[in-house]
């Protein structure tokens, strides 16, 4: 067991070895999913907010993943998950179970982590969660060298001072400290969760892994439980038995061959229980708060300087099984940065040598992430942007940060003038404060073409002075598209939540409706919207999709009502449901777009979390409109021109319209 837990660099605890008991929990296979909310009490009107029962991003990525198994990987070997968003690299990871983002975490070391979570590779909660710990994700890395010196032309050993590090965070943090409830992102693995690193190298033997399946045309109808004898294995040895109603005629998939992976030794060589990154917090006596910890592990076993090293996480989840149907969600969630393994190195210089982007670049604007072209005017920016910048060294490094905004083909729109100052290692004094890079002004506007929409690329690059000292450039570069195209978005388009309305009458009666003002009269022409799909679709259930106009600072007269709407999924990445209007609604001044809902059914609109639009939404439950108190923003965009492109929108078939005049 190896003393090796760091809060960066500095050490902390002692690593626990894992409850044998736990461990077998994990093989256990029950029908149980989560349910995930915050505060419910059905006796009242409430908001809601559930995780994920699936993962977009994965789902879709899920279709063009592909591997290469020969890949080896020389030292070093490093990932800190900065410059790509989605599935693991191939290059660096077998699998694809981790979740690869920068909205998850809290303040981590360099932009972007890999998330372990309670989803599996496509992007949905695992068959076999339960309510008792169940295994989950997977990180393996491809095959490392770790039998030779390549550099200097001899064999690896134990003398060669080899050490692995890593970054991690639970999920469910809070930015603010003390925590403020309803700004956490995420939801923190409980004490009977863990999260563990093993390291392992294949026996050479190969051990079964399942079974290949092919088409099978069935030649007579048969009943759930009949059996015939598959055709594919050697005659009278093997059966199908058939677990539903099939017609003759019909094809279906049964396994036509045996599969066979190689076997793999796995050992454990640490391990983290459960927590709250608030008790984390809570330990440190004073600023800056580190909001990571580092692990370094010494590598001095002669079993692991093979040509075919590697090493995985794993975590453990359980799910929540109170509450309502239809909020079966992701929690549990671990973050993982700045994986390195390498030589020459010693546990005395545990700081990187980087400078980096803590946390993605946001919009230009005030209000919205993106708003129609024609409805932007120069006071719809903002005066500065805020920047999370830090120096994860240990010294002080001269730095230097300038943002650059190019159109189409590259033209340049506006340079922000580069200038040095010294940054202060994190350890030290926090994140990099230094006003002129971390809180730039905005001295510039998307000059107006007349165009009907377009696209602008805002670059911010900081980095150490000169050619030396910055040991990883991806994390020094942080890109915003700002996007001025037919809708208007408070979210940026990833979710991190789901939010529901909880009536809690005896006639339920709820409604969520979203603020938008416009610079000059248009036409509204339909409405995007992100739904949580939940386990069993729980959430289909129908919602009457409003308009309404304002009336001091509140929805007033309602301009139109469209009801029996049903909630629906985009098929590509993170893409919106589109519900498109057969006659367009003129609108003026400011309207409010939202749902109405006569049951207690949770929607499972997408909330984005990293994005505050409390002041630009109001919900009702009971006979007053309120104001929220989550932070972040339901994902509806409605959409606005002179004409909306129908490609790959959804009509809402047979409904009665109730419009009123504006």
């Amino acid at each position: 067991m190896i003393s090796a837990n760091y809060l960066w660099g500095i050490p902390l605890l002692q690593i626990q070895k894992i409850n044998s008991q736990f461990m077998k929990s994990h093989n256990k296979i029950l029908l149980i999913l989560l349910v995930c909310l915050c505060c419910v009490n059905a006796a009242f009107a409430q908001e809601v907010l559930s995780g994920l029962s699936h993962n977009p991003a994965l789902k879709s990525q899920n279709k063009i993943f592909r591997t290469s198994n020969d890949t080896v990987v020389q030292l070093p070997f490093f990932d800190d998950f900065s410059n790509y968003i989605g599935y693991p690299r191939t290059d660096l990871w077998r699998d694809k179970q981790a979740f690869v983002n920068n909205t998850y975490p809290i303040l981590p070391p360099t932009i972007g982590v890999a998330t372990l979570d309670a989803l599996d590779e496509n992007g949905w909660v695992y068959g076999h969660a339960e309510a008792q710990a169940f295994g989950a994700d997977t990180l393996t890395s491809r095959p490392i060298r770790m039998d030779s010196l390549f550099r200097f032309d001899r064999a690896l050993t134990p003398g060669d001072s080899v050490y692995f590090s890593f970054y991690y965070q639970p999920g469910g943090g809070s930015k603010s400290y003390p925590a403020v409830e309803w700004e956490r992102i995420g939801n923190h693995p409980e004490s009977s969760d863990i999260l563990i690193l093993e390291f392992g190298y294949p026996t050479g033997n190969q051990v079964f892994a399942g079974y290949e399946y092919c088409d099978y045309e069935v030649q007579e109808t048969h009943l759930a439980g009949d059996t015939i004898v598959n055709p594919y294995f050697l005659p009278d040895t093997v059966y199908y038995i058939f677990t539903e109603y099939t017609v003759e005629g019909e094809s279906i998939m049964i396994p036509c061959d045996s599969l066979f992976k190689p076997e793999y030794q796995w050992n454990l060589i640490w391990s983290s229980r459960g927590c709250k990154l608030d008790d984390w917090l809570d330990a440190q006596p004073s600023p800056p708060r580190n909001y990571f910890k580092q692990i370094m592990i010494p590598v001095t076993d002669p079993q692991y300087f093979r040509k075919d090293f590697h090493f995985r996480f794993r975590n453990f989840a359980s799910l929540e099984p109170d509450g309502y149907a239809g909020w079966a969600s992701n929690v549990d969630q671990w973050h993982i940065d700045y994986v390195s393994l390498d030589y020459f190195r010693t546990c005395l210089a545990p700081y990187p040598d980087d400078v980096a982007f803590v946390s993605p670049t946001t919009s230009a604007l005030k209000e919205y992430q993106s708003m129609p072209w024609n409805q932007f005017r120069s006071t719809d920016m903002k005066d500065k942007y805020i920047n999370e910048l830090a120096n994860i060294s240990d010294e002080v490094k001269n730095t230097s940060y300038g943002y650059k905004v190019t159109g189409e083909n590259h033209s340049v729109v506006y340079e922000y003038p580069e200038n040095n100052y010294n940054a202060t290692p994190y350890y030290q004094g926090g994140l990099h404060d230094y006003i002129y890079h971390a809180q730039p002004a905005i001295d510039f506007s998307f000059p107006l073409d007349g165009r009907d929409s377009a696209l602008f690329n805002i670059t911010h690059v900081f980095h150490v002075v000169g050619s030396v000292g910055d040991d990883c450039s991806s994390n020094d570069t942080c890109v915003f598209q700002q996007k001025f195209y037919n809708y208007y978005a408070y979210d940026d388009g990833t979710a991190e939540a789901g939010y529901s309305l909880i009536s809690g009458m005896t006639n339920p009666a709820s409604y969520l409706a979203v603020r938008f003002t416009l610079a000059q009269p248009d036409t509204l022409r339909g409405v995007r919207m992100w739904f949580n799909s939940v386990y069993d679709d729980a959430n289909i259930e129908p919602f009457t999709l409003m308009v309404w106009n304002d009336n001091g600072g509140l929805p007033g007269e309602v301009l139109m009502s469209i009801p029996s709407c049903y909630p629906e999924f985009g098929e590509t990445f993170l893409d919106f449901a589109n519900y498109y209007f057969e006659e367009p609604l003129p609108v003026s001044g400011t309207f409010y777009v939202g749902t109405f809902q006569n049951h207690d059914v949770p929607l499972n609109i997408g909330f984005d979390q990293n994005n505050d639009a409390r002041a630009h939404w109001v919900y009702k439950t009971t006979d007053t409109w309120k104001e929220p108190f989550f932070l972040g923003a339901p994902m509806i965009r409605p959409v606005l021109g002179k004409y909306f492109n129908p490609v790959s929108v959804k009509e809402i078939q047979n409904l009665v319209f109730s419009v009123y005049p504006n």
